[in-house]
């Protein structure tokens, strides 16, 4: 998710007053620039699967708050570990991210590869949450209107991702809430003595590997 994450710290400076806007911006995309740093150190595989499980979230998340407190010395720094652990489940929507284990089991609904859906989510977080930062802080039309600019900037970002992710040729949806060997959720009984499974696309682990894991089996540096 990209501009989901922007449009979360509109939402949160509603509560935030004190907090600056940039900060919190950068708090709500904080596992991507560990991923990017991380990347740059180890490779982009090992940057992005240490900075997206969740005890490296909620290590991120404290550390930023106290790094918060440490530089500007006021009240807010919740929020700050607030929009740091909103990263997890937006970017949960939209993608494969990994639980507990850093080189373990991902899960996601995975509408990167729904780019249509992901766009209607996406748009309809900024401007919902547009519509919240200006009901707070811009009282006045040119001050609404500006807001809208940065809303329909947003949301003209995302949907030029969109447009580059509804052509790429390897584009398959798969998404994952356990993993492959767990017993399906549903089952139906045959005529026979057999009563074979049906797998719920959001039941198990797709069968496919999808394009992520076609990737790292390319990537050297992956794992």
């Amino acid at each position: 998710m990209y501009a989901g994450h922007a449009a979360v710290a509109l939402a949160l400076k509603t509560r935030a007053p004190r907090v600056p806007i940039a900060v919190l911006v950068a708090a709500c995309f904080g596992p991507d620039w560990v991923e990017l740093f991380l990347g740059l150190l180890k490779g982009r595989g090992t940057g992005e699967v240490y900075s997206h499980f969740i005890p490296a979230v909620l290590l991120g998340a404290v550390l930023a708050a106290l790094l918060f407190e440490l530089v500007f010395r006021r009240r807010g720094s919740r929020w700050i570990a607030i929009g740091w652990l909103l990263h997890w489940p937006a970017d949960f929507l939209t993608a494969h991210k990994p639980l507990i284990d850093p080189r373990g089991h991902r899960i996601g609904l995975d509408l990167y590869n729904l780019p249509l859906v992901d766009f209607t989510i996406e748009a309809a977080l900024v401007v919902g949450c547009a519509w919240l930062y200006a009901r707070t802080y811009a009282p006045s039309r040119r001050q609404r209107a500006w807001v809208a600019a940065a809303a329909v900037a947003l949301a003209g970002i995302q949907g030029v991702l969109d447009y580059g992710l509804a052509h790429q040729p390897w584009r398959e949806w798969n998404p994952s809430l356990a993993q492959g060997w767990w017993q399906p959720h549903l089952t139906v009984a045959a005529a026979g003595n057999a009563v074979p499974s049906l797998r719920m696309a959001l039941a198990l682990s797709p069968s496919k590997p999808t394009a992520r894991a076609r990737w790292r089996k390319t990537d050297p540096e992956a794992w």
